[in-house]
């Protein structure tokens, strides 16, 4: 096995998106107007980039990037792994640990219902897995492009990249 400390970029850029799993098995909500919905739409804001230190794991099945999280990202007292099998780098696992709870699975094209634990409850989201490009073994990035929705939400499309730079 390969350990090396590492430093990480994160870069997560988000914004709403109309494809919402739930709707399409329980139907469009009766009660929500056009109103309700400019109501919930945000600014379009830039891509958020933090730093974090870590560590890298590379064995001959598997590849795991592992770091805390910071106040940044609102997960602070949370561990976050994100991994990988080698034989099959298109489908990416992130499992975190601490003040949240939760496995959320990426894989192009597939829909993954996923629990997220918190400190005040737990809640069901759907992860829909757009594109996953890993060449992290090469050139040292992971980008994901995903929706995330949670029932009775507006899912919200992210645009998430890792990048690792050794220390």
């Amino acid at each position: 096995m390969i350990k090396k400390s590492i430093r990480i970029k994160l870069t997560s850029f988000r914004e709403a998106s109309d494809d919402s799993f739930f709707n399409q098995i329980l139907g469009e909500d009766p009660y929500e107007t056009d109103e309700d919905i400019s109501e919930q739409e945000e600014e379009e804001q830039g891509p958020i980039e933090m730093f974090s230190e870590g560590e890298l794991y590379v064995t001959e099945e598997r590849v795991i990037i592992a770091y805390d999280e910071s106040e940044l990202t609102g997960m602070e007292g949370s561990h976050t792994q994100v991994r990988f099998e080698r034989s099959h780098p298109g489908l990416v696992t992130m499992m975190r640990h601490g003040t949240v709870n939760t496995i959320l699975v990426f894989e192009k094209g597939k829909r993954h219902i996923c629990t997220y634990q918190t400190e005040y409850m737990p809640f069901e989201i759907c992860v829909f897995t757009k594109e996953v490009r890993n060449t992290l073994l090469t050139d040292g990035r992971i980008e994901l492009d995903y929706i995330v929705e949670i029932r009775g939400a507006q899912a919200e499309r992210t645009q998430f990249t890792i990048e690792i730079f050794e220390n």
